[in-house]
C-alpha cells in the first residue's frame, strides 16, 4: 500500500504539473484533483476491505452545489 501511496503522489503531482505549464482553467485543475482524490479515497478503502460508494458522495456533493 505504500508503494500505491507514493505512486499516487508521483504520478497526481507530474500531471499537475504539466497542467499548471499549459495553463489549464483553474476549474478543470480543480476537477482533477477533487475527482483524483476520491479515485485514491476508493482505492485506499478497497485495500482495507471496507468498500464505499463513490456514487453516494457524488450526489450529495451534487446536491450541496446545486447542480
Amino acid at each position: 500500500m505504500i508503494w500505491f501511496l507514493l505512486f499516487f503522489v508521483a504520478a497526481g503531482g507530474g500531471a499537475l504539473a504539466i497542467q499548471v505549464r499549459r495553463r489549464t482553467p483553474l476549474r478543470e485543475i480543480g476537477m482533477f484533483v477533487a475527482l483524483s482524490l476520491l479515485g485514491c479515497t476508493v482505492w485506499i478503502s478497497i485495500f482495507m476491505n471496507r468498500k464505499i460508494n463513490p456514487t453516494a458522495w457524488i450526489s450529495w456533493l451534487v446536491d450541496r452545489i446545486g447542480w
